[in-house]
């Protein structure tokens, strides 16, 4: 009898005194005592509401709870397979999925007691309740492997976990100790800065891990708004950094279910990324009108950047996509030279990625899939280079298509008007490779910025960013999020063919053109045209690459961006204009550009 008794006090207070003194001053104590919103009126007994010394069920040790058994198949979430039912969690369940009364016991000991206690009609509500759909909290009830979760990395190796894995298994109790809460909630490990997750949860890549990101090691706090609201204060850190994953993600009733994320995936950025936590105010440059249109969700099964294959998923664009929130970082701007300070330093180098771009997938020069971007061309590409479509899928981007625009050659793959293994590509910017045999005619190139016509790069971001941005001089936010310039420009652009832009008043193009070159007539009567006659730089070159001309001459067949539709046509016979190239800065033109004919008109 004595070894008896023995036993039933080890199972039923965990082997130790403390786990019996601790588990009464939780919410785990349902009796009289307890100290939490859901305790009995009549029952003094703490143990009794999950365990019994007589006639129990063989869920679990001495069990004196009813299993619901709600927590279904959770294969389709990780890729893990399943567990043996039951087990641990169905045991949690039976009071946190919210079917089974909380004094709904199963024993016969005592039995008016047990009958007659007053939590039998009393079930959980609010956070604890989970529901019997469990496809927003953290899957359970499945087989550790390692790999097997691709959801932002690998798996520690199940001899490193150093939690309990039952039966090889995640189940609830291998993050909740039911009895301990001397790390609120009943966690066995911290969930601040991140030492829960990841024991677990491997974070890193090529040239990326979780340890250096900066939602790892921010030490910026809130300045004015609360992004962790919904997180008890007792949960809760002071800094991103102690936040760490929680950050972005809940384990349990998570807004979006896939990922585990907080919100849905653009609002649970902007709950830092507003100016109330990181310094820039991204959430601003979003309300631009000119934007990349984050706010359109794809589905709510959206994976994110660094899941999704861009050469088969539909086109959309969200924060995911272009970063990677476990290896982003902060860096110098990702642009060739700052026009406010041209020969400074305080920028990468094109074409290659900075940190905030880390861990991110693309698509290479080639069309190929690539699992981490080295070059930002590369991220650009899996919208604008996707192998097979137009800039934008089956269409071309916001500005071109608004305006109906046309070019010559009839290409409108970023990609392939980039490639130098494109066989139809004649000229093109230097964002990908340098052409020295087409560059070395630009004799308007500023000699006081830091690209040289036989090996200077470029970043798309140089020419596509915010207008408050490094790029464009400026201080603000980096990156195309959000512009007051169309097609999300750094500076303007004139987009109408008969509105020339002056000059020698700035703009886009004299960034690294000189405007003194230009309007002296270096290398074409650029005076006559744009000056003179009022056109802009779009009539004849094309930003991008030419697959009909050198010097990125790519007449601009048709447009109306002026409120009428203009054309730059061919003459007699011919539909398409010509021009032909008569030597170093000398050619012939034969077209009729917007009702004005060229027939033969050399230069």
């Amino acid at each position: 009898m004595r070894r008896v008794v023995a036993l039933i006090s080890s199972l039923l207070v965990g082997g130790s005194a403390h786990a019996v003194g601790n588990i009464a001053e939780t919410v785990h104590n349902l009796s009289v005592t307890g100290p939490g919103q859901f305790k009995s009126l009549n029952e003094d007994r703490i143990c009794i509401f999950c365990h019994t010394p007589h006639s129990a069920v063989p869920e679990a040790p001495l069990w004196n709870r009813r299993s619901s058994g709600s927590i279904g198949d959770q294969r389709r979430l990780t890729g893990a397979s399943s567990a043996q039912p039951g087990g641990p969690s169905a045991v949690c369940l039976s009071c946190h999925d919210g079917t089974i009364a909380l004094g709904d016991m199963v024993s016969n000991l005592r039995e008016a007691a047990v009958r007659d206690n007053d939590l039998r009609g009393t079930f959980l509500t609010g956070r604890s309740n989970l529901g019997t759909d469990l496809s927003n909290d953290h899957p359970v009830a499945i087989r550790y492997e390692s790999g097997s979760i691709a959801i932002g990395g690998n798996l520690v190796p199940p001899a490193g976990v150093g939690l309990p894995l039952p039966d090889g298994a995640v189940h609830c109790t291998s993050c909740h100790d039911p009895h301990d809460d001397s790390t609120p909630p009943f966690l066995h490990r911290p969930s601040l800065n991140g030492v829960l997750c990841t024991s677990c949860h491997v974070l890193s890549g090529v040239n990326w891990n979780w340890e250096s990101s900066s939602h790892a090691i921010s030490d910026v706090s809130p300045r004015s708004a609360d992004p962790w609201s919904e997180r008890k204060p007792e949960w809760r850190g002071r800094t991103v950094s102690e936040n760490a994953c929680m950050n972005c993600h809940m384990p349990h009733n998570a807004v979006t279910g896939n990922g585990l994320v907080n919100d849905q995936e653009e609002k649970t950025c902007f709950r830092c990324h507003d100016s109330s936590v990181a310094q820039d105010n991204l959430r601003a440059e979003q309300m631009k009108f000119f934007r990349h249109p984050v706010e359109q969700t794809p589905s709510l099964d959206h994976e994110g950047g660094h899941l999704e294959n861009p050469l088969s998923t539909r086109l959309h664009v969200e924060c995911g996509d272009c970063h990677n929130p476990h290896a982003s970082r902060d860096d110098l701007p990702m642009i060739s030279f700052n026009p406010t300070n041209p020969m400074g330093t305080d920028h990468s180098t094109a074409p290659f990625v900075n940190g905030s771009l880390a861990g991110v997938t693309g698509i290479d020069i080639n069309g190929a899939l690539k699992n981490e971007a080295d070059y930002e061309y590369e991220v650009c590409f899996k919208c604008h280079g996707v192998p097979g479509r137009s800039a934008c899928e089956s269409r071309r981007c916001s500005t071109a298509e608004q305006y109906r625009m046309t070019r010559q050659d009839g290409i409108y793959n970023l990609r392939d008007k980039f490639d130098p293994g494109n066989p139809t590509l004649v000229s093109y910017h230097p964002v990908a490779i340098n052409d020295p045999a087409n560059n070395g005619e630009v004799p308007s190139l500023r000699n006081d910025i830091p690209l040289s016509r036989g090996s200077g790069l470029i970043y798309c971001g140089d020419c596509h960013s915010s207008d408050v941005s490094p790029a464009a001089g400026g201080i603000g936010p980096r990156g195309p999020h959000g512009s007051r310039n169309e097609a999300i420009l750094a500076l303007r652009y004139e987009f109408n063919p008969k509105s020339g832009f002056n000059l020698a008043s700035g703009g886009l193009c004299m960034k690294c053109h000189d405007a003194g070159s230009l309007y002296g007539n270096d290398s074409f009567l650029h005076r006559q045209h744009v000056v003179d006659r009022g056109l802009s730089c779009l009539n004849c070159h094309d930003p991008h690459g030419s697959a009909s001309y050198p010097h990125l001459i790519n007449f601009l067949t048709s447009s109306s961006a002026s409120g009428q539709t203009l054309e730059i046509t061919g003459l007699g016979g011919s539909s398409d204009p010509t021009w032909v190239d008569t030597g170093r800065y000398r050619g012939t033109c034969y077209l009729n550009c917007h009702g004005t004919v060229h027939d033969g008109a050399e230069y």
